[in-house]
């Protein structure tokens, strides 16, 4: 992953990675091969521990919080769909939830990320290019959480660019357009990524 900040209160950003790389808890940059955070001593299996209720399957839209009607969610499905047609190897995930006060978004995001059941169709392959944006609608903080396919071609600067573009609309109380937002300009970020890094990227790194 990359950023968490505040969209209600215009908190600063502050990198935490959601993947092997990064650790989710302290986020201090970890050797992907390494299993225990070499400063905080968070594991996988922590999250675990952390938060020990049987997770849901991770669905393309998960309003836990109950943020949205139908209309709604027909007009962030529409603007996933958009973006799903233009990049079909990422998975773009949305989740609202309201969690107790203290609660680590970022490792939060990690345990839903990680041990989610598949959804429908969903293979272990699509998981690892999913991204999913995380909003906890209590106190306003939201997290962006890639796989670690997804991880490389959006940089830690960008994704903060992505979620800054969405505090004016959240301010705003306009909750469907943060989302909207949020995929927009993580198209633009994207589509340069596409142009510098060029297509053979998608290609080594399914091998």
């Amino acid at each position: 992953m990359s950023d968490m900040r505040q969209l209600g209160r215009g908190g600063t950003g502050k990198r935490r990675a959601m993947n092997a790389h990064f650790c989710p808890k302290c986020g201090v940059a970890v050797p992907a091969d390494v299993k225990r955070c070499p400063s905080c001593g968070f594991t996988g299996a922590d999250s675990v521990r952390m938060f020990p209720d049987p997770p849901p399957p991770l669905m393309p839209v998960l309003d836990a919080a109950g943020l949205w009607d139908a209309e709604d969610l027909k007009k962030i499905e529409a603007a996933r769909e958009k973006l799903r047609r233009r990049f079909p190897q990422f998975n773009f995930h949305v989740c609202t939830v309201m969690l107790p006060e203290d609660t680590s978004l970022p490792a939060f995001g990690f345990w839903l990320l990680n041990v989610c059941p598949m959804y429908v169709g969903e293979s272990e392959e699509e998981r690892a290019w999913s991204v999913l944006f995380l909003i906890d609608v209590k106190s306003g903080n939201a997290a962006v959480v890639p796989g670690y396919r997804a991880e490389p071609w959006i940089s830690d600067e960008d994704w903060k660019k992505v979620m800054s573009s969405c505090v004016a609309p959240w301010r705003s109380g306009k909750t469907t357009q943060t989302v909207i937002r949020f995929f927009e300009t993580s198209a633009s970020f994207l589509e340069q990524s596409w142009r510098t890094r060029g297509s053979h990227r998608t290609s080594k790194s399914r091998r």
